[in-house]
């Protein structure tokens, strides 16, 4: 198996060109024309983003229920009120915010993160482009905290509210994520450059997840994770596609060059209908790398493929709006109609 997955080694700097080259090759294959005039003439109001983080350990611990009764109109989605009558809800926060690994948590972001004005320029411009292809989208209430080590939804949007944990963005080699044990292959992502994807994804995850599609075959698996791969292309088409995939240079090349043997295997095998939960995390779930292949392979390679194959139906339904994909729920359908037919190697 690993004879037909070569492995493609490349100096940096050419991968790193060929990157940008196709992004900006594919940005014009796959994605809706957009009007220049009609993209610029679309007011959004200045973003601000509130820092919880801040407010809430700028609270003395004597203190705390009446700040809280203070801050709760702005800072609602994170408590309600009759939780503050309780005294051990209260307990319960003064142990949060004299927790050892906290105060660091806290102390970091405050040294790396003291200015986001450039996050509040880059999400306005992602919802100028979300606006752009969708006028009913409302800006949500945008807000950061410190979670104490939520790695695994690091970014939540839920009732209009964005909320990202700014302690899961302290750099790949921070030392308290070697102390949590949180392996390489995810704490790769945990920068400042992944920020905006993960808004963009988790809004993504929003649209795609309001039309129920069914998630039982390793196909339907797929073209749940291509759809929100595929909104990041509409919001954020000057990201590099690695980035959106939370690929390394080298996992993206694999994945590319070797994208038509991997759909091949899957059609020998007989893969794309299968519900075994164990087989379909292989392609899907988060690893170092795809472990049927090779370990210099890419990992959740199914989800590359589903993005390839979203991308296909785009680029032959030109005039289909995103919120149109997103609602074909029948994954054999949106395939055939996709028309992709990656080639082997």
């Amino acid at each position: 198996m690993n004879k037909i997955f070569p492995v493609v080694f490349l100096l940096a700097f050419l991968l790193n060109a060929c990157s940008s080259c196709s992004n900006k090759n594919k940005e014009k294959e796959f994605l809706p024309v957009i009007e220049r005039k009609k993209l610029t003439d679309i007011y959004v109001p200045p973003i601000k983003i509130h820092r919880y983080e801040q407010d809430l350990f700028a609270i003395p611990l004597d203190s705390l229920k009446e700040k809280l009764t203070t801050l709760h109109k702005k800072y609602s989605f994170f408590y309600k009120l009759e939780d503050l009558n309780n005294p051990a809800n209260i307990y319960q926060m003064k142990l949060y915010l004299t927790d050892p690994v906290v105060k660091q948590f806290k102390k970091d972001v405050d040294k790396q993160y003291n200015d986001l004005s450039w996050l509040e320029n880059s999400l306005k411009e992602a919802f100028k482009r979300i606006l752009y292809f969708d006028s009913s989208f409302v800006i949500p209430n945008i807000y950061t905290y410190v979670s104490g080590g939520d790695f695994e939804f690091p970014v939540k949007y839920a009732e209009n509210n964005l909320i990202i944990a700014l302690d899961m963005y302290l750099g790949e080699n921070y030392n308290i994520y070697k102390q949590f044990g949180i392996p390489k292959y995810i704490s790769y992502r945990m920068t400042k450059d992944f920020i905006i994807v993960d808004c963009m994804k988790e809004i993504g995850r929003s649209y795609v997840e309001k039309y129920n599609p069914p998630n039982s075959t390793l196909l339907d698996k797929m073209l749940y994770h291509g759809k929100i791969l595929y909104f990041t292309d509409i919001a954020l088409p000057e990201i590099p596609d690695s980035t959106k995939i939370y690929y390394t240079t080298p996992q993206y090349m694999w994945a590319s060059t070797n994208e038509g043997n991997v759909w091949g295997f899957f059609i020998d095998k007989k893969l794309l209908y299968t519900t075994d939960v164990r087989e379909i995390n292989k392609y899907i779930g988060e690893a170092p790398f795809t472990s049927t292949f090779s370990q210099n392979s890419a990992p959740r390679i199914g989800q590359y493929i589903g993005w390839q194959i979203i991308r296909s139906y785009a680029q032959t339904h030109p005039n289909e709006n995103f919120k149109n994909i997103f609602s074909i729920t029948n994954s054999s359908i949106l395939l055939q109609q996709s028309g992709y037919k990656p080639k082997k190697n």
